[in-house]
């Protein structure tokens, strides 16, 4: 099975955070295939290390499994079967990494190496556990790598930049409970509804400077003619900093008290999944910016991307070099996360060997 056909088949099946049973059987035939067996399963995670060189740092290389809950609306002709989709380009980074894998068997690559194929990037925070069970085995790492598709930049351009490249983030949901009555009695009532309206007032009407808070779905009630009596906010928080998030979150929880005192209703502030900010090395950057001239791929310096991550938490224990890849192949963006984002197969090559040759960079750079 070669790269492209992997991630075919990966596409055809997406599967959602810590139920990527059927992506992990894939890649470990793949890595079977070229005769590796020393991988571990973490849940629905796989670690494949690459042994070449005694008591040298390990550089990792990681790869996300998860998709979304999208209906796919590609014409693509391995699009999905089952109504989630792969709207984040995690198929490809699975594909690109694989052939940096074949490569390094292959072409029998001097270093030390470890493969990550992380479940849960999208919701649950998988890299936690992941970097959490790294950090349980006896080896140095020297370097830990990951990319990023995105169809901002076009084919031929990558970016990133040194210190903080990804906001730290936080998942929050916002709970109102109120007193549900028919609305014709709705004076007896305490409408969940109209509070979750005044917290979200509160929230568009508040200067979070460079930092976001965003809710992105609200659900309330039961009937057009009853007065809700449960409301349910689902957002995000995002900032340049875990530590910018917690004072984010006393603020909020703030606002909420201040809704109670004000409508009487309840309401419960409910945290999810944590992400620390991605920081870029300084040196590795520059490392980057060499490669890319070799092969001839623009690298721009971008600025801090709101866009979270959580190979924050790669960063919180390693040196951390991560990047945008653009695959964008026309005057049209469809962005992230669209139902019709969808990095070219052709372009599987190219991201593998522009990995391929970072890994090679770095065995030989002293860092």
């Amino acid at each position: 099975m070669d790269e492209i056909t992997l991630r075919r088949l990966i596409h055809q099946n997406p599967e959602l955070a810590f139920e990527e049973h059927n992506t992990q059987r894939l890649i470990v035939e793949f890595l079977r295939e070229l005769g590796m067996n020393n991988f571990v399963k973490i849940g629905t995670g796989v670690l494949a290390p690459v042994v070449r060189a005694k008591d040298e740092a390990f550089i990792i290389v990681r790869a996300e499994m998860d998709a979304l809950p999208i209906e796919e609306k590609t014409d693509y002709a391995f699009r999905s079967k089952n109504g989630k989709m792969h709207a984040c380009g995690h198929d490809f980074h699975i594909a690109a990494v694989c052939r940096v894998v074949r490569r390094v068997i292959q072409e029998k690559l001097r270093g030390n190496f470890l493969f990550v194929f992380q479940p849960a990037e999208e919701s649950g925070a998988g890299a936690k556990i992941i970097v959490e069970h790294i950090l349980q085995w006896d080896f140095k790492v020297k370097a830990a790598l990951a990319m990023h598709v995105t169809d901002e930049y076009p084919v031929g351009v990558i970016a990133s930049k040194p210190g903080v490249l990804f906001s730290a983030s936080c998942e929050a949901n916002v709970r109102v409970e109120g007193q549900p009555v028919h609305v014709a009695m709705h004076k007896l009532g305490k409408d969940a509804l109209r509070g979750a309206i005044e917290f979200l007032k509160g929230i568009y009407n508040s200067d979070w400077e460079d930092s976001l808070v965003y809710f992105g779905k609200l659900s309330a009630g039961q009937a057009r003619n009853v007065v809700a009596g449960e409301a349910l906010l689902e957002g995000t928080i995002r900032a340049r900093s875990l530590e910018k998030v917690e004072e984010i979150v006393k603020g909020i929880r703030e606002l909420g008290r201040m809704v109670e005192q004000e409508t009487g209703l309840k309401v419960y502030v409910d945290l999810g999944a944590k992400c620390p900010e991605v920081n870029v090395n300084e040196d590795l950057f520059v490392i980057l910016k060499n490669i890319s001239k070799q092969y001839e791929i623009e690298c721009l310096q971008c600025e801090v991307k709101l866009t979270a991550e959580d190979f924050g938490y790669f960063s919180r224990h390693f040196p951390t070099l991560m990047f945008w890849f653009g695959v964008r192949e026309s005057s049209h963006i469809e962005g992230l996360h669209s139902a019709k984002f969808l990095p070219s197969d052709e372009l599987i090559p190219l991201a593998g060997d522009f990995l391929t040759g970072i890994l090679d960079s770095l065995c030989k750079d002293q860092l």
